[in-house]
């Protein structure tokens, strides 16, 4: 790769825009605009007062809590730093953040300020040089340094703590713009949290393409939030997308946008047509936090055909499937390992160097990615073998039916047997009776889950599925 390549990957893209295009704008919150100009300045302002609290190169900073805009800056602060940013979910239980910091071992946490005036994001220092930083600085990163420390989403029910290098996230923001454009005066709403993998990602994204990141306001709902920010681009869920294609408004705008990113879990069949019925600009994709975001996607204007897979690899040689099924992967944006006790990193690699992803998976005759579930998830009925996200790929598809998830009960007689946790339009009730007849129709009847239970209220948020958790739950409920 030649020096220029280099440079270009290294250097801080808000600071690039900044020179290239001061007046686009960057950022988009609470009412208030930033144009890449007042957005590098909120941003050095901030490097200098950290800088003045003592925080250096490769210090572990743990961030919670933060209002997005704050989150951002900061972020893009560390980053500037060489400083390690790690950001965790707020809603995360005592026992679990205590058990992530006793990993992590921050040397820095930061907590929201009592008022926004009182924010060091927003102070602005007398010795901060406002010329003097604007002119003649691309603000390189050092290059193979530890950018950020990412929990990842834990549908197995275990999360680990993934680092992420800057190239990491620079190129992926690289491969995913080459495969879904974005431009300057684009506008990409902000829907996932960015202590996701998928939130970071948009960051820079937006950064390298010159485009605006839009936050939701606090008081909006999701479906609000999308038709008052004029977003040209979003990244959902699958369970995002089913919402918002229940109202005609929110319909409307998503077929007015110029793409739609759907990832972070698997969607059904039934939800991909009919977003494809109503000319919604999806691109499907693969990835997780271990690939840095999207590692497969769809392209623009895809078939039916090519949006019912995960699409194709975004960077040559960077996926393959084993002989055991299993999804294997590597490349630009294979993150650095997972961060253990007494501050180890552990990076799993076959002697190949391919990482194995725990899902399982195949490519077709034209090379798209069919993700059929995770390899851990399979349990045992009756001396046959269960893949759950089969049985919930069938139960997504019936009527009333919004998600599934199908997780093992113990049974004295099979061992084990299946439980379905349904998640149910409004107005709709669970018929198990009715449920089992249609099943049968598509599947074997050892398949069939032996009870059905509502799911439960305390599970509603979340990327992915805890499937340990609903394990737990039918344990407390039937047993």
């Amino acid at each position: 790769m030649c020096r220029e390549v280099l440079k270009s990957i290294r250097a801080c893209p808000v600071a690039v825009r900044a020179q290239k295009s001061p007046e686009s704008i960057a950022f988009i919150a609470a009412g208030k605009s930033f144009s890449y100009h007042d957005f590098h300045l909120e941003i050095s302002a901030c490097q200098v007062r950290l800088q003045s609290q003592g925080i250096r190169a490769g210090d572990r900073v743990l961030l919670s809590d933060l209002c997005p805009l704050d989150s951002c800056i900061m972020l893009w602060t560390l980053f500037r730093m060489g400083a390690v940013a790690c950001p965790v979910n707020p809603l995360l239980p005592r026992k679990n953040l205590d058990a992530v910091m006793a990993v992590l071992e921050p040397q820095w946490v930061c907590h929201p300020a009592e008022s926004a005036a009182a924010c060091p994001v927003f102070q602005r220092l007398e010795c901060f040089d406002e010329e003097g930083t604007e002119r003649g600085s691309t603000f390189f990163f050092t290059a193979g340094r530890d950018a950020a420390v990412v929990m990842t989403s834990g549908s197995s029910g275990t999360p680990r703590l993934a680092i992420h290098s800057f190239e990491n996230y620079m190129q992926g923001a690289i491969a995913a713009n080459r495969n879904m454009p974005v431009v300057p005066g684009d506008r990409w709403l902000l829907s996932l949290p960015l202590f996701h993998v998928a939130g970071l990602a948009v960051l820079f994204r937006c950064a390298l393409a010159g485009a605006a990141v839009v936050v939701p306001e606090a008081d909006m709902s999701f479906e609000e939030a999308l038709i008052q920010s004029c977003a040209t681009q979003v990244s959902l869920v699958p369970t995002q997308l089913y919402r918002l294609l229940k109202s005609a408004s929110a319909t409307e705008m998503l077929r007015s946008m110029k793409g739609i990113l759907l990832g972070g879990a698997p969607a059904s069949s039934t939800l991909i047509e009919r977003a494809y019925a109503l000319d919604i600009p999806l691109i499907c994709s693969y990835g997780m936090t271990e690939t840095s975001a999207q590692l497969c996607a769809t392209p623009p204007g895809a078939s039916l055909e090519i949006l019912l897979s995960s699409g194709f690899p975004l960077l040559p040689d960077t996926l393959q499937v084993g002989t055991d099924n299993i999804i294997e992967v590597r490349g630009a944006t294979l993150f650095q390992g997972y961060l253990t006790e007494n501050n180890v990193r552990v990076l799993p690699l076959t002697d190949a160097g391919w990482f194995r992803t725990g899902d399982v998976g195949c490519l077709d005759e034209q090379g798209c990615l069919h993700v059929t579930g995770r390899a851990d998830a399979m349990f045992i009925v009756g001396g046959e073998n269960i893949h759950p996200e089969e049985v919930e790929a069938a139960l997504g598809a019936l009527p009333g039916v919004c998600r599934a998830v199908v997780v093992p009960l113990s049974h004295e007689e099979y061992g084990r047997v299946a439980v379905a946790f349904l998640d149910m339009q409004e107005k709709t009730v669970i018929d198990a009776v009715q449920l089992c007849d249609r099943l049968a129709e598509v599947l074997p009847r050892f398949k069939i889950p032996r009870y059905f239970l509502s799911w439960p209220k305390k599970y509603q948020q979340g990327m992915k599925i805890d499937r340990s958790a609903f394990a737990e739950e039918a344990k407390n409920v039937l047993l």
